[in-house]
């Protein structure tokens, strides 16, 4: 089982969003998911209890239960557990971080949201875990023109010392639309263009989380 946590120190970035949103891109994929739900909001508890199935798995947990609630999700044969953790929290971060695969570092475009990853990127780097810095609620392009701000943005994140994923996530209203129904913006929206940017986002954390996926596709080649 491979292990997935999303960080970020402010609230209101879209961890949560993002978490189920994965978790849906990876079932899609035909992968089995759980989601240990690390934030005291509760919000992808909220979200499971809106879907028509079962899956993907949702536990509440905390950092004296994420060891317990990850065994069960292994002993279970999840392919996948995916930790959200709450905005802050660094006792619960640090404890994910450290049974973590892959950490996600989740921004909005924003001066104070990249400085306030600085500390979490520290405790993944400490760590010795692979990160991938993701942009969130990017505004979107005006006559095709992207906003200087994503430059910015983009060059304030170097400084994390990790990976900038290849596709960033644009504020868009389908993220928030679908959540009301318990779904991710590929039930909801399949041919959207949220849905293509989270199944390529999905694509890239499944590469680093499953190598051999890269390895098969150069083999196919």
């Amino acid at each position: 089982m491979r292990k997935l946590v999303l960080l970020s120190r402010k609230g209101g970035t879209g961890k949560t969003t993002l978490s189920v949103n994965l978790a849906v891109a990876a079932m899609a994929g035909g992968y089995s998911v759980s989601i240990a739900d690390l934030d005291l909001q509760g919000s992808a508890g909220s979200w499971s209890q809106a879907r028509r199935g079962a899956a993907p798995d949702v536990q509440a947990a905390n950092g004296g239960t994420l060891f317990p609630v990850a065994n069960a999700a292994e002993r279970a044969g999840r392919d996948l557990l995916i930790m959200d953790t709450p905005a802050g929290g660094d006792a619960i971060s640090s404890a994910a971080i450290r049974l973590a695969d892959l950490a996600i570092l989740v921004s909005r475009p924003s001066y104070f949201d990249l400085a306030a990853l600085v500390p979490a990127a520290q405790a993944v780097r400490q760590a010795g875990r692979p990160g991938l810095v993701v942009l969130n609620q990017a505004p979107s392009r005006r006559n095709g023109v992207e906003s200087p701000i994503i430059a910015r943005a983009v060059e304030a994140a170097r400084v994390l010392g990790f990976p900038i994923a290849t596709v960033g996530l644009r504020a868009r209203v389908a993220f928030q639309e679908s959540l009301w129904r318990g779904e991710g913006v590929m039930e909801f929206e399949p041919r959207s263009a949220a849905a293509a940017e989270i199944a390529r986002l999905w694509s890239d954390v499944a590469d680093t989380l499953w190598p051999e996926r890269v390895e098969h596709r150069g083999a196919a080649e």
